[in-house]
């Protein structure tokens, strides 16, 4: 299995140099317009569609990358009282009911890309078709709904006594109210 562990450090190494690259672009091409805009009255013309296009980009790959790091939003009121194998069982299948969603909005994405490519729409500035704009999007909550069957084949190895449980983020403590 030793290829899956480097298949998934590398797509790990990739879905961060995306999300920095996109990030810094999206920085530099907002600054870049302001000095045009300022200094030369002149903006750059494709600069709001180009940051659509990153927002997109950040959304999608930051999804996977927020799964993979086990830090998405959760709803853990309930989990933080449970320990063992309740806890287990309880992350078990909120991880295998998100993963479902994830994969079934993949599918639906996959659908929303294919009619995007048919209609053949357009970017406005840069006249980019969309539909290859868009394929990031069944590819991030692909990868998210793959990283959610991973934490819960964890807490499967978990529920049968093959691993111990990782160490679950939690939240600081809000300071007491005077």
């Amino acid at each position: 299995m030793s290829w899956l562990h480097k298949l998934d450090w590398l797509l790990e190494k990739l879905e961060a140099f995306i999300l920095a690259s996109a990030i810094l672009l999206m920085a530099v091409n907002s600054v870049g317009n302001v000095f045009g805009r300022y200094l030369f009255n002149q903006s750059i013309y494709f600069s709001e569609e180009l940051n659509q296009f990153l927002i997109i980009f950040v959304t999608f790959v930051g999804c996977s990358y927020a799964a993979r790091q086990n830090r998405h939003i959760s709803m853990s009121a309930f989990i933080e009282h449970l320990t063992g194998k309740p806890a287990a069982a309880s992350l078990l299948l909120i991880n295998l009911l998100t993963a479902a969603l994830m994969l079934w909005l993949t599918w639906a994405a996959i659908g929303y890309v294919e009619s995007a490519a048919r209609v053949g729409r357009s970017s406005s500035a840069l006249q980019m078709p969309l539909h290859y704009v868009y394929l990031v999007i069944p590819l991030g909550l692909g990868m998210t709904g793959l990283q959610f069957l991973r934490h819960a084949f964890t807490q499967l190895l978990v529920l049968l006594g093959r691993r111990e449980a990782p160490p679950r983020h939690v939240d600081a403590p809000l300071p007491p109210q005077p």
